[in-house]
């Protein structure tokens, strides 16, 4: 085979593969016989390239048995670009305000399902944590950011993230799932403090608080972090905690919120 051949091959798989995610874009859950129509090929090769594609995490399978949807992967970077620009670029010279004062690493993150993606992250001048880098994901119930969007969901969103992590715990590894009681009590210790606190439920050694973003709307669009060494964050977690919480409502006020925080 030439070098052209071998090119036109991949691209014809690149093409296929474009199609399949178009398609379930469009229709959300899809059997692989209804994929195998809507991109007119063989059910076989499209449950190959179902296969390869949810290798690389841009499909998943569907709760319901032998359907298909689009993975994370596609999530972090079709969803987290929606609407991203104008709270990041809203979000970054606070956020660098508050890295400075805090003088630990500060991040922004949006939530995906059950999930919060990092979208922002300034370092800050202790050590560098490997966890929660810019497009890296955690599950709603661990860390700053996470646990203040999972805190700050309104109630009937809020029951549906606890009941499928709750009930699919693998969804979350590595990180254990408290029973749903365990998890609402958390939360309500949460908004009654004002701020999320993590302790060392990410990583070892470190810890984070969060606070919630919310648009003009009054809708819940992000969540602002910090996170360092556990000693110099708990040592200091008054002033902390409210500098987040006075950081993440600054960037609501920048988008236009002057509503009272949504409990």
């Amino acid at each position: 085979m030439t070098d052209g051949a071998a090119d036109d091959g991949g691209i014809e798989i690149l093409s296929k593969a474009g199609a399949i995610i178009d398609a379930l874009a469009d229709a959300g859950v899809l059997t692989v016989s209804a994929l195998a129509d809507a991109v007119d090929e063989p059910t076989s090769s499209t449950y190959r390239l179902l296969q390869s594609l949810i290798a690389m995490g841009w499909v998943d399978p569907a709760p319901s048995r032998g359907t298909y949807r689009l993975g994370l992967a596609c999530m972090q970077i079709g969803g987290v670009l929606e609407d991203s620009l104008d709270v990041r670029g809203l979000a970054l010279p606070r956020l660098r305000t508050l890295r400075s004062t805090a003088g630990v690493a500060a991040l922004l993150c949006y939530r995906r399902g059950t999930r919060a993606v990092c979208v922002e992250r300034i370092e800050g001048h202790d050590v560098r944590s490997v966890a929660m880098q810019v497009g890296d994901a955690l599950p709603l119930h661990v860390g700053g950011a996470p646990r203040a969007l999972l805190a700050s969901l309104p109630a009937g969103e809020q029951h549906a993230v606890i009941d499928e992590l709750v009930t699919d715990p693998a969804s979350a590894a590595p990180y254990p799932v408290p029973t749903a009681e365990e998890l609402e009590a958390e939360l309500r210790a949460t908004r009654e403090r004002g701020y999320a606190r993590s302790d060392q439920d990410v990583t070892i050694g470190i810890a984070a608080f969060g606070s919630p973003v919310f648009n003009h709307r009054g809708e819940l669009v992000a969540a602002v972090s910090i996170s360092g060494l556990r000693e110099r964050l708990l040592d200091r977690e008054d002033e902390l905690g409210a500098l987040v919480v006075a950081t993440a409502a600054d960037i609501s006020a920048d988008l236009g919120f002057e509503g009272a925080r949504r409990g």
